[in-house]
């Protein structure tokens, strides 16, 4: 899928939970972001039940720019970089911005698409750049995967969605099962493929713990 794609499962691996984030520095004054979110919820991810009433978006994101900038520049410089785009009016239009686009595609695209009711906990990941010249931020749509977590309540209605059924005939339900088999082993690996990828995040990220003295 391009935009996003669904990893099901009852539970979530530990570096889905917390988060991540790494960076690299392209055309001289891009900073690429690649930000995993966390395990979270809507109400929290772009509601009012955030830390303090207010979206988590923004103090996840935050963290992500600076922690990006310190893998990438001596903490000093780092410090005074993000500052001087924190209070930037183009960061700032563009921090809503971002924040407006991704919202209305979540609530408009992901939660129809995939039957997310309140309450479902999802990770996100996705790639964002940094001017780090103007402080314009944009978002890659493209790049950007949901992750979420199905209840234990509601493992049959998603089986029931990838065509398991008790009726049918002997033929149609053997179609059916490696229609399932098939399934289960692309979730299987791309379950293999999200560890791996956030696992590498894990350590970019406890490495610029280390940087900084946060460890």
């Amino acid at each position: 899928m391009s935009g996003e794609e669904r990893r099901e499962e009852a539970g979530g691996e530990e570096e889905l939970e917390r988060g991540g984030v790494s960076a690299e520095l392209v055309r001289g004054n891009i900073l690429k972001i690649r930000w995993v979110t966390g395990k979270t919820s809507a109400a929290k991810l772009f509601g009012k039940y955030g830390r303090e009433g207010r979206p988590d978006f923004f103090r996840l994101l935050f963290g992500a720019i600076g922690g990006s900038l310190r893998s990438k520049f001596p903490e000093d410089k780092a410090n005074e970089i993000f500052r001087r785009i924190r209070n930037s009016q183009e960061f700032k239009d563009s921090l809503d911005n971002v924040f407006d686009s991704m919202k209305s595609w979540f609530f408009d695209e992901v939660v129809p698409r995939y039957k997310l009711e309140r309450g479902d906990v999802f990770a996100i990941s996705t790639t964002l750049e940094l001017n780090i010249d103007t402080g314009e931020l944009k978002w890659d749509r493209e790049s950007t995967r949901v992750i979420y977590w199905v209840r234990s309540d509601r493992i049959a209605e998603k089986c029931r969605e990838l065509g398991v059924t008790g009726t049918g005939g002997e033929e149609t339900n053997k179609l059916k099962r490696e229609e399932l088999t098939k399934r289960i082993n692309e979730l299987a690996n791309e379950n293999s493929r999200l560890m791996a990828e956030n696992e590498e995040l894990r350590k970019k990220l406890e490495e610029i713990k280390r940087i900084v003295g946060l460890t």
